[in-house]
């Protein structure tokens, strides 16, 4: 039987073969990881565990966290690795640098899981396409009709009238809070391609651009620590980009520090910073006192059907889910008319081709057309044979177990052969 549990990360398995994807702790399996955000990249903070991933992924993670990439395994979009009788392909996600949809194929069926993933416009990724499946194990945070993203160009126009006209013509500097990894560069992209405005980046802003910078995207920014980002913030007319949750005051403070400006002069404080923040979540967001931008590296809650639609699967499993999203497998059910419900901690088993008398019986008639009088057959070779089929591993077993009872087949410890 094929099955999907959440344990620890979303764990496919297939007779005595699993895979674990993005898993949040130590697995027992193959680890294999979507991409570099911290919270679907934590298998490398485990030096011993094997994991896959892009190179690009391995990249980010150890310019932001310093966990080193060992036991590392290199995946490209369109190739794939084998883990026993798992096949796992890997597809563009759309997301962020090296980011991948993750395909685990066996011969009873195909599951997809997403991590993150965009099929919209965005100024530095391809979009994600969908991948036929049988089960998609999908990633939800946007999964409510409250999230409807505006166009790219109309957020970027946005962002630059408010930097433009708006913040640097009062003395004060656009400081945008957002994630290091994608939204920080799609800033950093809108802002050389629409302006001459220079573009200063703090932290980890800084060491995810650099390795965008080495698979060569065009990206102009300064640090904002160096000397010259210092000056440039003491002038005023420049962007500042931030990680999210920083704190922009520590900032001033080191501004008038290395300026040789007394608190009260002209340097850079805390009233000169116009914060913004840039976010799928700036969509809800209302009276808060940062400028609310919903630049997202996430599908919103159309991009998420018109991927559901294009995957075609039987059945739908969600994850990472908020409270806004719980009514989304309900949905799916009732307007799409698809299994689903959401993959929950306690982990459950799915059976994506149960067996029924019609096809054992075919199953059965199949076998018989393989098998050749004086040949052993191991049970695994007959398992993928009938698989081209289009059978299952149970399916196959139990046609097996038929035909021995019928004294047609004899089993032994060598394998299965014609009586």
């Amino acid at each position: 039987m094929l099955t999907v549990r959440y344990r620890r990360g979303v764990v496919v398995e297939y007779g005595y073969d699993a895979v674990a994807f993005d898993p949040t702790g130590l697995t027992p399996h193959p680890a294999f990881v979507s991409h570099a955000h911290a919270d679907h990249s934590a298998a490398f903070k485990h030096p011993d565990l094997w994991k896959g991933s892009t190179e690009e992924t391995r990249r980010l993670v150890e310019a932001l966290r310093g966990e080193m990439g060992i036991n590392w395994g290199e995946l490209r979009p369109g190739g794939s690795t084998k883990v026993g009788e798992i096949e796992v392909r890997a597809h563009n996600a759309g997301h962020v640098l090296g980011s991948l949809l993750l395909e685990a194929s066996t011969p009873e069926g195909t599951v997809l899981y997403t991590g993150d993933f965009n099929v919209g416009d965005s100024y530095t990724m391809e979009a994600a396409e969908g991948v036929e499946c049988d089960l998609l194990v999908i990633e939800t945070t946007f999964a409510s009709p409250l999230f409807s993203f505006p166009s790219r160009r109309e957020i970027a126009l946005e962002m630059v009238r408010w930097a433009v006209f708006d913040v640097i013509p009062r003395g004060r500097i656009p400081a945008f809070r957002t994630d290091p990894i994608g939204n920080a560069q799609e800033i950093i992209t809108i802002f050389n391609r629409y302006t001459n405005l220079p573009v200063l980046t703090m932290g980890n802003v800084t060491r995810a651009s650099d390795v965008y910078r080495a698979y060569s995207f065009q990206l102009e920014y300064v640090d904002a620590e160096s000397e010259e980002g210092l000056e440039l913030l003491r002038d005023g007319r420049c962007i500042l980009i931030a990680p999210k949750g920083s704190k922009l005051v520590l900032l001033s403070e080191l501004g008038q520090t290395s300026l040789g400006h007394a608190s009260g002069g002209s340097g850079l404080t805390p009233d000169r910073l116009e914060p913004a923040i840039a976010s799928g979540w700036a969509a809800i967001m209302r009276g808060r006192s940062s400028k609310p931008f919903p630049l997202s590296d996430h599908s919103d809650f159309k991009g998420i059907l018109r991927f559901i639609r294009s995957c075609r699967p039987k059945k739908v499993l969600t994850f990472h889910g908020t409270a806004l999203s719980q009514g989304f497998p309900e949905y799916l059910r009732r307007r799409l008319s698809i299994e689903a419900y959401p993959l929950t901690a306690r982990g459950e088993g799915v059976t994506l081709r149960p067996r029924s008398e019609e096809r054992v019986r075919r199953c059965c008639e199949h076998l018989l057309l393989e098998l050749r009088s004086g040949f052993i057959y191991r049970p695994s070779w007959l398992m993928r044979a009938m698989a081209l089929r289009g059978y299952s591993r149970d399916e196959t077993q139990e046609a097996i177990r038929r035909l021995v009872e019928r004294g047609i087949l004899t089993e032994d410890e060598e394998g299965v052969k014609l009586i």
